[in-house]
């Protein structure tokens, strides 16, 4: 119990670091990029920012390696997002996480591991924004469900179940910076808390055109575990960038790779990520 705990300090500290050091820049470039930020760039940030008011459809992909060399896991999660505005009270942000799950298992004859793809568990979450913010950082909270959509193939996670969510975002020039927090109580006594922090630093230059780098990844907590590690910490960085089709829809694309410093026993070592977003 001791190691969990001092695990959860030094994780709680590391989240409230990001934060405090971007709170440091808002004097001097909170304002730096409002009058320039063109069509891509707003794009760029509205594919960052978990509080825009958007239409969309966001695709992630996790690949999971290790501990053994045939031990690779797949999440695949498709995200269908769609906003009602409403002028005076505010906007409310309705998001779907559809999860497709390859999970390594032994082989009928028991001589190695097969991947077996199926269907989990559905999230369904609705943020709701008011219209009478006017810090540099926006709030948002809601409530989620879960639908036991799972499939035979995938171990049953939440099941039926439900929790809250929340998010806030906001900009300091070129560095965006926020955090999705949830937690979720399903069957079986299944009760995680997920922390995503979210920090991006935006590039544009005639060079390289407009790219970001940074983090952005999920850091989970499972309250319910009997024993082990209970934690999930991914370590590393992902850059991406953002284009307007033809159409005038925007496509980011991002890619990034991690270390999964601390996972349950027979999770993965190391992970790569791929998202690609789509705005309306």
């Amino acid at each position: 119990m001791g190691e969990d705990m001092l695990r959860f300090k030094i994780t709680s500290i590391i989240l409230l670091i990001v934060p405090l050091v971007t709170i440091s820049f808002e004097a001097k470039a909170q304002n730096q990029l409002e009058d320039e930020c063109n069509e891509q760039c707003q794009a760029t940030r509205d594919s960052q920012d978990p509080t825009a008011a958007v239409n969309g459809v966001f695709f992630s992909t996790e690949i999971g390696f290790g501990p053994v060399d045939d031990d690779t896991s797949y999440n695949l999660q498709v995200q269908p997002i769609a906003t009602v505005a409403q002028e005076e009270w505010g906007n409310l942000i309705l998001r779907g996480v559809i999860p497709v799950l390859g999970v390594p298992t032994p082989t009928a004859l028991g001589d190695g591991l097969e991947t077996e793809f199926g269907l989990s568990d559905t999230i369904v979450q609705a943020l709701f924004i008011p219209s009478n913010q006017n810090g540099p950082v926006k709030f948002a909270i809601g409530p989620q469900v879960s639908l036991a959509t799972h499939t035979e193939d995938t171990a049953q996670a939440a099941g039926w179940g439900g929790g809250v969510a929340a998010a806030g975002f906001g900009f300091a020039g070129q560095l965006s910076y926020g955090a999705l927090v949830n937690h979720l109580w399903g069957e079986d006594d299944f009760s995680t808390t997920t922390v995503q922090p979210i920090v991006f630093y935006n590039v544009s230059s005639p060079g390289i055109g407009d790219w970001f780098f940074g983090y952005n990844n999920s850091i989970t907590y499972d309250w319910s575990a009997d024993s082990g590690n209970r934690f999930t910490v991914p370590v590393g960085g992902a850059v991406g960038k953002t284009f307007i089709l033809p159409s005038k829809q925007a496509l980011t694309l991002k890619a990034g790779a991690y270390s999964l410093v601390e996972s349950p026993e027979g999770g993965s070592d190391w992970e790569l990520t791929f998202n690609v977003n789509l705005l309306f």
